[in-house]
């Protein structure tokens, strides 16, 4: 007769009962190394799959971003033609508001990309009223939206 394992013993519910305190503790410990160490390689395989994508995404976007020319155009209107950008006084543009909107318009660009931002355009910046900042508003707003089915 073929004599059992002791996690073959291990697994029988007829013959745990008949496993000494010593052999129980070892198939426990046996059990235990076997799921942490199952565990250990998928992570491990895991983290490598990440990293080999994130570099293929690091190569796609880097390999776009060829340096243009620098020719003073900032971008094109509706018709196509090329608008440059144009010397402004400092104290202009704290009079009328556009030092306000070109630092929303260069936080735009930055989230966005800079060809959303040549299509750009910026009708009217409003002040929200209320006793909470803005941000907090906009952010209630964005997860009651968020929540709707």
């Amino acid at each position: 007769m073929q004599e059992l394992g002791l996690m073959e013993r291990f697994a029988d519910p007829a013959l745990f009962e008949s496993l000494t305190f010593g052999d129980k503790v070892a198939g426990s410990l046996v059990t235990t190394l076997m799921g942490m160490g199952t565990t250990f390689v998928v992570l491990t395989l895991l983290w490598g799959v990440i990293v080999f994508i994130s570099g293929l995404i690091r190569k796609a976007e880097q390999k776009p971003n060829i340096p243009a020319q620098s020719t003073g155009v900032i971008g094109t209107t509706p018709s196509g033609e090329a608008t440059v950008a144009k010397p402004v006084a400092a104290s202009a543009l704290a009079d009328s508001g556009q030092e306000i909107v070109a630092v929303i318009m260069a936080a735009i660009a930055a989230s966005q990309g800079s060809e959303v931002a040549s299509r750009l355009r910026i009708r009217k910046i409003q002040r929200i009223s209320g006793d909470r900042a803005p941000w907090n508003a906009a952010g209630s707003a964005d997860c009651i939206e968020s929540r709707k089915f």
